[in-house]
């Protein structure tokens, strides 16, 4: 079965290809008549694909699963940021959008993309973005682990372009962490996120699955 990483956008099929555990309300129902795409949640994937709808509104959000037979196309977090130079003149305008763009040569020489509201913009062309949206930087795992020391000083510098609430999720397949909770240094350990939950691990940089 192939495998789908968490923050990929999938376009559906068709839009009756999810199944949830309660029916699809009618916010969704509308957001998926406009654009057949949902986002891939971190779980199992054994026989389905957990992914998330998202609305306009931020609690406007809802969890269902499909099967990977009824997945059109996937779009990366870094595929999504390729599109930045397509996006409307006026949406680029932005202040979110306008902080991504000016991110990318402090990001140089990373495999990053874009995730959040940003990505689901760009890939679909509804509106989600806010002037006031946080950029969610998701970069793969480097060959390299970054020392703490380095990881401060680029989460200083993200965080002079875009703002208190910018971070960078460096994940490697499902398993994924925090950067800025890495770079603070405040204990021994660092939380992990994994398909089955969280978990902490003395060395996020070469985590490789579920114990």
């Amino acid at each position: 079965m192939v495998s789908f990483t968490p923050h990929t956008l999938v376009r559906l099929k068709a839009a009756d290809a999810l199944t949830a555990a309660s029916p699809l309300p009618d916010w969704a129902v509308a957001i998926l008549t406009e654009s057949p795409y949902v986002i891939v949640r971190r779980g199992p994937q054994a026989d389905r694909i957990p992914v998330g709808l998202r609305g306009y509104q931020k609690a406007q959000r809802f969890a269902a699963f499909v099967v990977s037979a009824q997945v059109a196309a996937t779009v990366t977090p870094q595929q999504a940021l390729a599109l930045l130079p397509q996006l409307d003149p006026m949406r680029a305008q932005l202040p979110a959008f306008q902080k991504l763009k000016a991110l990318q040569p402090l990001l140089q020489g990373f495999d990053w993309g874009v995730g959040g509201s940003l990505q689901f913009e760009l890939v679909t062309g509804l509106k989600m973005a806010r002037p006031v949206s946080d950029v969610d930087v998701i970069m793969t795992r480097p060959a390299q682990a970054l020392p703490v020391a380095a990881a401060q000083t680029l989460i200083q510098r993200l965080q002079a372009i875009a703002g208190a609430h910018a971070d960078i999720q460096v994940v490697h397949g499902q398993a994924g962490f925090s950067l800025e909770e890495y770079a603070q240094h405040r204990a021994a350990q660092v939380m992990m996120k994994t398909a089955t939950g969280p978990q902490l691990t003395a060395d996020p940089w070469h985590f490789e699955g579920e114990s």
